[in-house]
């Protein structure tokens, strides 16, 4: 049974990703570190929100993300999607696809999230993520998430880092953090604009 943990950052980033494009599909990776069995999910990369499909652009952004997770000693362990239909919650044809390719690049199995922006809101008591883990080639949501619950058959557990992850994330979405986050769609249009790292957005979250 592997236990994952969502941190700020990672939870954070792929928020306030979906905000930033609130009227439009967009989706990320997300890069752990891994030990004794535990998968912390410690960063979010946003890719797009003009294509959520798998293309050439796709897998440039891919590899150079894998290189950074490279250099910091993590892998590329998740893929996240927030659809433009908010009522969604399903991984569609096309992100099993992407998240099958993620996995088969990275030579790893990895989770799925897609984004329930219905659970974003102040009065929501669960996290806004949906885990996707891949099942005898099926992509199997994991219903015991974030819920306290013991998940059965050894299935893994998900959890966020601490209590405050849901709080600062909320804080920082009324604060307009959103306009602070790049993701590589932007960067081919602007390359001085920084989608693998988003520094200045990392260090406002970690002060969240």
């Amino acid at each position: 049974m592997t236990e994952y943990t969502i941190s700020l950052q990672a939870y954070a980033k792929a928020v306030l990703h979906c905000a930033k494009y609130s009227h439009a599909s967009v989706h990320g990776l997300l890069l752990a570190e891994k030990k004794d069995g535990k998968v912390r999910m410690v960063d979010a990369i946003p890719l797009a929100h003009n294509w959520t499909q798998l293309t050439p652009m796709f897998d440039v952004a891919l590899q150079q993300a894998q290189l950074y997770a490279k250099a910091k000693g993590w892998s590329v362990s998740g893929y996240y999607v927030a659809y433009e239909d908010t009522e969604t919650t399903q991984l569609s044809a096309s992100g099993a696809l992407l998240a099958r390719a993620v996995s088969a690049s990275s030579g790893e199995d990895i989770v799925a999230f897609v984004i329930d922006a219905k659970k974003l809101g102040p009065g929501s008591t669960q996290p806004g993520l949906v885990p996707y883990v891949s099942v005898d080639s099926q992509w199997k949501e994991q219903t015991a998430a974030f819920t306290g619950a013991k998940p059965k058959g050894g299935a893994a557990t998900f959890v966020l880092e601490n209590n405050r992850v849901q709080a600062a994330t909320l804080k920082l979405v009324a604060e307009r953090a959103d306009i602070g986050i790049h993701d590589f769609d932007e960067h081919l249009d602007d390359v001085t604009l920084d989608w693998l790292q988003n520094s200045a957005l990392s260090e406002r979250i970690r002060t969240a």
